[in-house]
C-alpha cells in the first residue's frame, strides 16, 4: 500500500477514545486490499498517559495485520503541526489525514488506488464527503461542487478543481483527501499561523503553483461536523461573520507565499473589541 494514515489527536477522554477506536475500525476494515495502509497517530504529549493506555487496548484487538505507529508531539500540538510532523516521518508516497472523529467507507482506498493508477500526475485527491451530526444524521455534502457545477481543469476535464471555483465556492476540505507526500513538503505543508482556513489556503496555494487537484466521484468519507467542544465547532458557535472573512481574505493573501509568515492581527483585534 502506497498511503500513510495520519491521525492527529489532541485531547483524550472516553469519547475521545469510542471515536478514535472507530476511526481506526475504518481503516482495519477495508474492503478489496491485500494491504491495509500504515497509520500513524501524533498525539499531543499532555495526553501521552490516556494514549499509552488506548495503544495498549489495542494490542490483539484485530485479526487483520496492520501497521499502527504512534509519535508523541512535544512541541506545537495543533493540528496543522501534527499532519506537517507526521508527513515529514512517512515513507509512503500519498498520504491521508483521517480526523479521530471521522471514518473512510470501507472501499474508499480500493477506489483511491484505482483513481492513483489511472491519474498519477495528479497531485491531491479530494473526496466526496458527507458530513453528519452527532446523532449520526446526514447535514450535507462537502467537495461535491466539482461535480455539480461541472467544473473543469486546465485540461478541460471534468473533475479538476481550479482556482476560479475554489474562490467561488470555499468550502473544500482536505479531511480524507489523499495527497502526494513530495508535493506537500514542497509547496511549505499547512500554515500554522492560519486559523479556520488553513486547508482553503493550502488549496489555493497548490493551484497557484499548478498542483493538479481531481475530485474522486464517490463518497468515501464521513464528517462528524458538529461534536461538541471541536475547534471547528467553536468556530461556528463564537466566531462573527466579520472574523471569517477576514481568515478567507487573510488566506487569498497569504496563499501567494510559499512559507508561514507572522499574520497582521491589529484588524481582527479591532474586529473583535467592537462587537464587545
Amino acid at each position: 500500500m502506497n498511503t500513510t494514515v495520519i491521525i492527529p489527536v489532541h485531547e483524550y477522554n472516553e469519547k475521545v477514545q469510542s471515536l478514535l477506536e472507530k476511526a481506526i475500525e475504518s481503516v482495519v476494515k477495508q474492503e478489496k486490499l491485500v494491504e491495509l495502509p500504515q497509520i500513524v497517530v501524533v498525539y499531543a504529549s499532555a495526553i501521552e498517559e490516556g494514549i499509552i493506555a488506548f495503544q495498549q487496548s489495542l494490542f490483539g484487538k484485530y485479526q487483520t495485520n496492520f501497521d499502527i505507529l504512534f509519535i508523541k508531539n512535544e512541541g506545537k500540538t495543533d493540528y496543522q503541526s501534527q499532519v506537517n510532523m507526521a508527513a515529514e516521518l512517512i515513507t509512503t508516497a500519498y498520504f491521508s489525514v483521517l480526523e479521530f472523529d471521522d471514518e473512510y467507507s470501507t472501499t474508499y482506498f480500493s477506489n483511491v488506488n484505482k483513481y492513483i493508477k489511472a491519474y498519477p500526475n495528479v497531485d491531491v485527491f479530494l473526496t466526496m464527503m458527507i458530513e453528519v451530526n452527532e446523532l449520526n444524521q446526514g447535514i450535507k455534502l462537502t467537495n461535491e461542487t466539482v461535480w455539480a457545477q461541472q467544473f473543469v481543469g486546465e485540461n478541460g476535464e471534468m473533475g479538476y478543481l481550479n482556482a476560479n471555483a475554489l474562490k467561488q465556492y470555499t468550502d473544500f476540505k482536505l479531511s480524507g483527501a489523499v495527497i502526494k507526500k513530495s508535493e506537500f513538503v514542497n509547496l511549505g505543508k499547512y500554515k500554522s499561523n492560519m486559523k479556520l482556513t488553513f486547508m482553503y489556503e493550502f488549496l489555493l496555494r497548490a493551484l497557484n503553483s499548478a498542483c493538479k487537484i481531481y475530485s474522486i466521484p464517490k463518497i468515501g468519507y464521513k464528517h462528524l461536523a458538529t461534536r461538541e467542544g471541536s475547534m471547528f465547532g467553536e468556530f461556528q458557535k463564537t466566531m462573527s461573520m466579520d472574523e471569517r472573512k477576514f481568515w478567507f481574505e487573510t488566506a487569498n493573501k497569504e496563499a501567494n507565499f510559499p512559507t508561514d509568515r507572522a499574520i497582521d492581527m491589529s484588524r481582527l483585534t479591532k474586529i473583535v473589541v467592537d462587537e464587545k
